[in-house]
């Protein structure tokens, strides 16, 4: 496998996001019509990346952006998750330069896990403008 320098991805335009985002977007209504929450993004603040990566020292050199779900319900003010509809979410791991996701172990059976990685970062459409 080759080494990761950091220097992954690519910087793109704006015009670039707008076409990248409108296949997504043009699935709302079958998303929607599917009970599911459709989710045009999420945000992560840079203190919470910090959180994450301060730790891990020169170790860690880029992210890993991985795709799952929960149920979870938007109607009220706050999020409830566990209940509702099907939801899409983004989980953001540190990667180390072999490519490997960096975890600090999971916590034993009395002992809270550590915090390995970013979820549940505040959802468009109901957060951003």
């Amino acid at each position: 496998m080759a080494k990761f320098s950091g220097n992954e991805g690519r910087l793109i335009s704006s015009l670039e996001v707008k076409e990248l985002r409108s296949p997504h977007h043009a699935l709302e209504k079958n998303i929607k019509a599917r009970g599911e929450n459709f989710i045009q993004a999420e945000f992560f603040g840079l203190n919470t990346f910090k959180k994450l990566i301060d730790p891990l020292g020169k170790d860690c050199v880029g992210f890993r952006v991985y795709y799952g779900a929960q149920h979870e319900d938007h109607d009220g003010e706050e999020v409830v998750i566990g209940k509702g509809k099907h939801t899409s979410r983004l989980i953001i791991v540190p990667v180390d330069a072999n490519g490997k996701d960096i975890s600090k172990g999971a916590g034993l059976k009395d002992m809270p896990a550590n915090d390995d990685a970013m979820a549940g970062g505040p959802t468009c459409p109901s957060h951003c403008n």
